[in-house]
């Protein structure tokens, strides 16, 4: 691919986005491609009860539009950027969506499967359309992540102001120009501030991404009718060089695919909560089975984890000390291990009414000490690792050290886990007729001449 040297960096990069090879996918892309996309799925489909969830989509429905996208799970049809936001929010509301591992920063990739999947279906795009539109936008975003700063100002869902437009001007088969603006436009207006995950946490955390996608998917849309974006829009003053992404090289945004796509370098989670904690989780589900009453037995809780500033930020959150709000219990360590110890589990059962305000729950989070350990260093930035001690009444300790969640690339789920998770995911929005034909729609996906004919099940109201 040729590059003008003195091009702009946009315009380069939209030369790399028009010319990523869908014909070119490795088996194992594409496997991992299509087991994201049905675990998102799933997420999406668990997501419907959420009254957050509810409240998103009686937006959508009063903002309206030409009736031609999916709302996941739901008989709904709508206009592009109404589907990304509602299926963007579904498919994040549950935090237990996908997770980056990156050599800086992490993030939810899977979040932008809401833009591809609404191009796709408008356009009528084949199987291996969307899959390549899904891997590239694995991989920028991946990109993207390499580059950023965890302890930044500005949130990591603010990298889908480039991957969104990306997605979209591919699979509007976009000329280098147009897309260029596309990429400008999204990147100028799509930005969201690190403010939101903060403190006690509100609505604007899962639905952050939903909203940059949608913000972004309606300016490639603009882009697409001719209006022109900020072509210095990453690297002129006041871009994305001096702001989002300061210091670092941004040309690596545009440079060739290695031999290793970023997608495979995305854990499935395991557990509806934060990334970081996922170990911690499936540590205190195996401590659960040592002891058979943790509130009786257990005098304190010692909880080691990576020495790392992503991390020590978030121990140093007092909010999530006592969440007050499911988005905060979901990210607070404390809950987390409290109620995994206690349950055996952690699913979005466990986030039912308060849960997080039991006081036996809240007894239990009182004995819970955490502390950032640099031993555990080794294992990051490609892991969230840690050491869980439980020490019992007569002086007894149980340890259990968890270097690799479940559903990480070094400790993946199979085919077989990715699919119980779906059904455990779906069974209350989808008989299981339905769900097997979204297993298997998925698993042929290189094979449909379009994703948007037949449709492959009736979704319930």
């Amino acid at each position: 691919m040729e590059r003008k040297v003195d091009a702009p960096l946009v315009e380069q990069f939209a030369q790399w986005v028009q010319a990523f090879d869908a014909e070119a996918l490795a088996p194992d892309t594409a496997r991992q491609a299509k087991l994201l996309l049905l675990d998102s799925l799933g997420c999406a489909l668990a997501a419907l009860p959420e009254e957050t969830a509810r409240s998103t989509l009686r937006v959508v429905d009063a903002l309206g539009g030409t009736p031609e996208c999916t709302v996941v799970g739901t008989p709904r049809r709508t206009c592009a950027p109404g589907a990304v936001l509602a299926n963007g929010a579904l498919i994040r509301l549950l935090d237990s969506n996908d997770l980056y591992w990156g050599p800086r920063f992490g993030g939810h990739p899977s979040d932008n499967l809401a833009v591809a999947l609404a191009l796709a279906e408008r356009q009528g795009s084949t199987g291996r359309e969307l899959l390549a539109a899904i891997v590239l936008g694995y991989e920028l975003y991946g990109r993207i992540q390499d580059l950023a700063d965890a302890a930044g100002d500005w949130d990591h869902t603010t990298a889908s102001a480039l991957v969104a437009p990306a997605i979209v001007s591919r699979l509007l088969r976009l000329d280098p120009r147009r897309t260029a603006h596309a990429l400008a436009l999204g990147v100028a207006h799509g930005n969201a501030l690190a403010v939101i995950r903060t403190g006690q946490l509100s609505a604007a955390k899962p639905v952050a991404n939903a909203i940059v996608a949608h913000t972004s998917t309606l300016a490639a849309l603009l882009a697409a009718e001719g209006l022109t974006g900020p072509l210095q829009v990453l690297e002129g003053p006041h871009g994305w060089a001096q702001t989002v992404l300061p210091d670092a090289d941004l040309t690596a945004l545009a440079a060739p695919m290695g031999h290793r796509a970023r997608i495979l370098d995305v854990s499935i989670k395991a557990y509806p909560c934060i990334g970081t904690a996922q170990a911690a989780v499936a540590a205190a589900i195996q401590a659960r089975g040592l002891l058979p009453d943790v509130l009786a037995e257990v005098e304190r809780i010692e909880l080691r984890m990576a020495d790392i500033p992503f991390v020590r930020g978030q121990i140093a959150d007092r909010a999530r000390r006592e969440p007050r709000s499911r988005e905060t219990a979901d990210h607070s360590f404390y809950y987390l291990v409290a109620i995994a110890l206690l349950d055996g589990a952690l699913t979005p059962h466990q986030f039912e009414e308060g849960r997080w305000l039991e006081p036996s729950v809240r007894a239990l989070m009182e004995r819970i000490s955490i502390e950032a350990d640099p031993a555990l260093n080794a294992y990051t930035p490609a892991s969230f690792p840690c050491t869980l001690t439980l020490v019992t009444r007569d002086g007894s300790r149980r340890v259990i050290e968890m270097p690799y969640a479940p559903g990480h690339p070094r400790h993946p789920m199979s085919q077989a886990e990715v699919e119980a998770k779906f059904h455990a995911s779906a069974e209350a929005a989808l008989p299981e007729p339905q769900r097997m034909a979204v297993v298997q729609r998925v698993q042929a996906l290189e094979e449909l001449a379009s994703v948007r004919e037949p449709r492959p099940m009736r979704w319930a109201s």
